[in-house]
């Protein structure tokens, strides 16, 4: 009798199980990335004020005049080891569409278009529900500053970095990580709801801690999630929160813009 139909992974022998997820590592896997920001920010301030000191110039001059360049630093250099954490520690999910896999997949040219259109739907949503909350919020002076003193190239760098590098880190670990990991111990709706909820916190001091943002960066989250549950791809929420970002930038540095020419 043949013995050739018996697969091998059914044996479960020279198969290696995946390592652990869980709630607690996607936490901290998150934290991580967080953390990385603050510590490296930290020292590049610690960095001008010494060269300030040598130089006699004001701290906050060279801080300024090299604001852009140091956002730049500190979304890279949190970014990559990040990333090379989860690619390296997970992965057999990296590719997995189905949780608690983190969904690293292409979901075909129309789920990527989908993704777009979802932005272009958000993007009204959001804003007026800013709007409506706090009608004297605006984009953060210290992101116009950055950019009005930053070199040509450098905002196109800093620009890459906040619309294709930071949405990308966040998918992977928001919509992939994190709602992997919280799914692995909890039902599905509580692990969107916290993952959600985690979303709009660690996004809040990017506002000026104004709270009355959250609303609308729920119902991003909550579009986010959706794009990744129906997909099986962190692919089309990445498109969409990328084109998110895009739109909100260009629109807080159109006045900017539009000051340049008028100049």
């Amino acid at each position: 009798m043949s013995t050739t139909s018996i697969p091998l992974e059914s044996t479960g022998v020279d198969q290696p199980s995946p390592a652990r997820l869980g709630p607690w590592r996607a936490l901290a896997v998150v934290t991580l990335y967080f953390a990385l920001q603050i510590v490296i920010a930290l020292l590049w301030n610690l960095g001008a004020h010494v060269t300030a000191h040598i130089e006699h110039r004001p701290a906050a001059e060279l801080l300024a005049a090299h604001g852009s360049l140091m956002l730049t630093a500190v979304l890279l250099l949190a970014a990559l080891p990040t990333l090379l954490l989860v690619r390296l520690r997970w992965p057999t999910r990296w590719r997995a569409a189905a949780l608690p896999g983190l969904g690293l997949r292409w979901p075909g040219q129309r789920w990527i278009l989908g993704g777009l259109l979802l932005a272009a739907l958000l993007l009204p949503l959001v804003l007026g529900l800013n709007a409506a909350l706090f009608p004297k919020q605006g984009v953060t002076q210290s992101v116009l500053v950055i950019f009005d003193q930053a070199h040509l190239w450098m905002r196109v760098l800093l620009t890459l970095m906040i619309v294709l590098l930071a949405p990308f880190v966040e998918e992977v670990l928001f919509r992939g990580v994190l709602l992997a990991g919280l799914s692995e111990r909890m039902r599905l709706r509580w692990a969107v709801t916290l993952s959600v909820l985690l979303f709009a916190l660690l996004h809040l001091p990017d506002t000026g801690d104004h709270w009355q943002v959250l609303p609308g960066l729920i119902a991003l989250a909550l579009g986010l999630t959706w794009l990744r549950l129906r997909s099986g791809s962190l692919l089309p929420g990445y498109a969409a929160h990328a084109l998110y970002n895009a739109s909100v930038l260009a629109l807080a540095l159109a006045p900017l813009l539009r000051g340049h020419g008028a100049g």
